[in-house]
């Protein structure tokens, strides 16, 4: 598990983080780099919808890897579109999202949003205990 704050910075390290991770875990480049691309998109709508802070998770099960980005807090500052959505820049991150994945839930939580993916991994070994571990937070 990884929390960070909600800030444009954060997802860089999300992305280090995950790449860092995965790579221990034996998962294969192409896998690493789709899990990357998820987990900074998600970080990325975190940042851009103004939350206070993010929690990150991974689990690897056998051959799909879990992938979770929470946020929460109370939003920094309003949001509202301003140009006509098929010409925005941004809008596309879930959609991405989607593509890569198996498949993604979106959960409004108390205090913020839940974004879970499940990505299908091939991986030249099983995560270490110490790694399941850290993910869990236990």
């Amino acid at each position: 598990m990884l929390a960070l704050p909600a800030e444009p910075a954060s997802v860089s390290v999300a992305r280090h983080w995950t790449t860092d991770l995965l790579t221990r875990w034996g998962v294969s480049a192409d896998d690493l780099d789709a899990a990357a691309l998820v987990v900074s998109e998600l970080a990325a709508n975190t940042v851009r919808y103004g939350h206070a802070e993010m929690t990150i998770r991974l689990l690897q099960q056998a051959d799909r890897l879990y992938l979770c980005v929470t946020d929460s807090g109370v939003p920094l500052t309003a949001h509202r579109l301003v140009i006509p959505q098929e010409l925005a820049e941004h809008g596309r991150g879930l959609a991405i999202v989607e593509a890569l994945a198996e498949s993604i839930e979106v959960t409004r939580e108390p205090e913020g949003w839940r974004v879970g993916a499940v990505l299908r991994v091939t991986t030249a070994g099983k995560p270490t205990a110490q790694s399941a571990a850290d993910l869990t937070g236990r």
